[in-house]
């Protein structure tokens, strides 16, 4: 269940950042897309939890 949680976590912060992010324009494609900075931080997210 904790990792449905950093899961989640992950996405939100990954949606929130390429959302805000892409309005600022900054060159990083990984982050200034929403949709992979939302699939990247849910990793990282996921990966949290498991260690």
């Amino acid at each position: 269940m904790i990792h449905v949680f950093g899961l989640i976590a992950g996405a939100a912060v990954g949606l929130l950042i390429g959302k805000y992010m892409s309005k600022f324009g900054f060159g990083c494609p990984l982050i200034c897309d929403p949709k992979i900075s939302t699939i990247y931080f849910a990793l990282i997210g996921l990966m949290i939890t498991f260690s």
